[in-house]
């Protein structure tokens, strides 16, 4: 000892300059104490643990003293840059998890061989970045995911209970990361995801309302696709103010058509239905009508109500057609076939002749086309949903096309037809009947029961509105040349717009059944009108027989 402080005291005289620089002996001495120095220096103070890095929690977050994971807050749903790794504790591989924003132990190897002023930068090292520490997990930790909770409970619990509640404003990270699949996990709730009561099914389309004596026969169609458990008929004596009670009590109609009993003659019915699911019940349907009437004895061999009448090429026949497509011909008509032998989907709503050559097509209130003779089929809109019945079909002057029309004024073109607008859509005081075409312009004018008259690229033929008829207007027929059509009432009234020449009743006609259809007479420009017993009244036309 005595000799180390001789060679201290001559090392310390030569640097204040009172002394020669010291011999050898002095000079081991110094290097042997820089050399303890420097041991002291720099491994007592990494063998003791800073307090910032011993069992460090997160800002605003208190450190697990279980090993069981958090009930209010499961460490699987922090995300990954405030999970303190000292608090995943398993008994599984050990993994080494790096706390964001630390340098690692480069920091401190870096420090060590800065040389003079070591012990210093070696303090700082310390304290600005966290150390790495090694843990046991029970799972693999994966890049940009939170560890997993250690354990789940066992026993059933609530669902909804157990669910993490997720993190108040105050405790988010300032500039948090992406949200991980964890964290979006935390945020639903599979109570109230699920879906406990029946919905409700879409609304049927109703396709007519047959009138018979002192009933009615409604028929409707379910959209594509939907499944009904039954469906419910109403009935009411004004548009859109139908009773609430059902006609067919608490059971459901499990077919497609209800007949409706009891009636008043010769006052209109109006009728929706909704389809039923359980006791969830759709929207209504759209609307359709009927007139029941009085005994009536069918005129002919047709069975059931004459709904349309169709003129031969040169006036000289025509064909009755049924509800059911069962065709009567008269006069030189041929029967060219029919759809009575099918089984349709909605009741036939139309026949309509093919003005250049020996066929017809028969259409029905779903939008199907049937092409019968010559007749050719050029689409039908029976393919898509219909938002109303289909009530009328209008060829064009070749034959080769035609339109489909809706009684809500939807109109539908097929072939060589063009499309010129429609009133779809449009909200309507009464519904669309039928329709004429302007061969001139390739336009056409629809007609409404009240007596309104839209024209769609077509001139406006004196009055936009029919003298408001007493009974609703039912069918349409255009003339032969395309400048005007003729419009008839139930009662059997007769407009005539355009060119179309009035050939009468002069008074309204008391048939015994409603008329329901009138055809033109291509040749002659006179008329046919048709009643639902198979009734004809010719009017400067040639009556060629009934039924």
């Amino acid at each position: 000892m005595n000799n180390w402080l001789q060679a201290m005291k001559q090392w310390a005289m030569w640097l204040m300059g009172d002394a020669p620089l010291p011999g050898r002996r002095p000079k081991v001495f110094l290097a042997w104490t820089v050399a303890i120095a420097a041991v002291i220096a720099i491994g007592v103070p990494s063998a003791i643990p800073s307090s910032s890095s011993v069992n460090a929690a997160p800002s605003g977050q208190s450190t697990p003293t279980s090993s069981a994971p958090s009930t209010t807050q499961p460490a699987a749903f922090l995300t990954q840059s405030t999970v303190n790794p000292s608090g995943v504790v398993g008994s599984g591989a050990a993994s080494t998890t790096t706390v964001p924003g630390s340098s690692g132990t480069n920091a401190h190897h870096s420090a060590a061989k800065s040389g003079k002023g070591t012990r210093a930068r070696a303090a700082r090292g310390k304290h600005a970045g966290a150390t790495t520490s090694t843990t046991s997990t029970t799972a693999a930790t994966v890049a940009g995911q939170p560890a997993a909770p250690a354990a789940y409970p066992t026993t059933p619990v609530d669902p909804a209970a157990t669910l993490p509640v997720p993190p108040s404003a105050s405790s988010v990270p300032s500039a948090p990361s992406a949200p991980t699949a964890a964290s979006t996990l935390a945020s639903v709730n599979p109570v109230t995801t699920l879906v406990t009561q029946s919905t409700a099914p879409p609304a049927p389309l109703a396709t007519g309302a047959q009138a018979f004596v002192n009933s009615a026969r409604v028929t409707w169609k379910a959209p594509a696709g939907a499944k009904a458990g039954g469906y419910d008929v109403f009935a009411g004596f004004a548009p859109g103010l139908e009773f609430p009670v059902a006609l067919n009590g608490a059971v459901p109609v499990a077919g497609s058509s209800y007949l409706v009993t009891g009636l008043t003659a010769g006052r209109t019915y109006y009728f929706t239905v909704r389809a039923r699911v359980a006791s969830v019940s759709s929207a209504a349907s759209n609307e359709v009508s009927s007139v029941p009437f009085d005994v009536y004895t069918p005129l002919g061999h047709l069975i059931g109500p004459i709904i349309s009448i169709a003129s031969t090429a040169d006036g000289s026949g025509y064909w009755l057609a049924t509800a059911t497509g069962a065709v009567s011909p008269h006069g030189s008509a041929v029967d060219l076939g029919n759809t009575a032998s099918l089984t349709l989907a909605a009741p036939i709503v139309k026949i309509v002749a093919d003005s250049k050559g020996a066929g017809y097509w028969e259409v029905a209130a779903d939008g199907g086309v049937f092409a019968l003779g010559s007749a050719h089929f050029e689409g039908a809109a029976a393919s898509g949903n219909l938002n109303s019945p289909i009530v009328d079909l209008v060829p064009t002057a070749d034959g080769l096309g035609y339109w489909e029309v809706g009684a809500d004024g939807g109109v539908f073109a097929y072939g060589d037809a063009a499309f010129a607008g429609s009133l779809g859509g449009t909200p309507q005081t009464s519904p669309t009947v039928g329709m004429a075409a302007d061969t001139s312009t390739g336009g056409y004018w629809l007609v409404s029961a009240d007596g309104t008259v839209s024209a769609f690229n077509a001139p406006v033929l004196g009055l936009s509105t029919i003298q408001r008829p007493v009974s609703p207007v039912v069918d349409v027929a255009g003339t032969a040349d395309g400048n005007g059509f003729w419009a008839v009432t139930r009662s059997g009234s007769v407009f005539a717009l355009g060119d179309a020449a009035f050939q009468g009743p002069s008074t309204p006609l008391d048939p015994a059944a409603p008329v329901s259809a009138v055809a033109a007479d291509p040749i002659g420009g006179g008329y046919w009108l048709a009643g639902v017993d198979g009734g004809v009244f010719a009017y400067g036309a040639r009556f060629c027989g009934a039924g």
